[in-house]
């Protein structure tokens, strides 16, 4: 694979591990309820992992003699990881964080 194909990857790869750190971080605001709760809590936590792969992203970037982009760079692409309309819609914000891993892989 050629070397701008895989640091375009790269960069791709990095603005979706942040989009999915501020997608976890309003999920984890915004949902009610008491079935909410240790959803909130596993999303809270994830968001460090998430950093560290956007970090690790970043340092192979860096490491190919490209820059991780910027947020002008940023175009969102998560649609099923949005807050749901209803903030006790547990299940779609499940189904939406099993889509953003998936698209990770």
């Amino acid at each position: 694979m050629e070397t701008e194909r895989v640091v375009d990857l790269l960069r791709t790869a990095y603005m979706d591990e942040l989009e999915t750190v501020m997608n976890y971080q309003t999920n984890a605001v915004v949902l009610d309820g008491v079935r909410a709760e240790e959803i909130k809590e596993s999303l809270r936590a994830d968001i460090q992992e998430e950093l560290g792969h956007a970090e690790q992203l970043g340092q192979r970037l860096k490491q190919l003699d490209a820059r991780p982009p910027g947020s002008a760079a940023f175009t969102a692409r998560q649609d099923s990881l949005q807050p749901p309309a209803d903030s006790t819609d547990v299940l779609a914000v499940i189904e939406g964080v099993l889509d953003a891993e998936e698209d990770a892989i």
